[in-house]
């Protein structure tokens, strides 16, 4: 796990990487990410295998408190 900048994220979206957004449900209505895939994080492990693709990179979304 790394801790990536905008543009990071634009390339690895670019080169085929998914995003997963793990934001409650309350907080993915006001702060969706266009095309992200929303996995609310207690669901994340559960729900993943059929969704994610293994071989391809993984952004993950969360709310940031900084």
């Amino acid at each position: 796990m790394r801790v990536v900048d905008h543009r990071a994220v634009r390339e690895i979206l670019a080169a085929g990487g998914q995003i997963v957004d793990v934001l409650p449900d309350h907080e993915h209505r006001i702060a969706a990410i266009k095309g992200a895939i929303h996995l609310p994080l207690p669901k994340l492990l559960r729900d993943a295998e059929p969704v994610l693709d293994r071989a391809r990179p993984v952004v993950v979304y969360c709310r940031d408190s900084l």
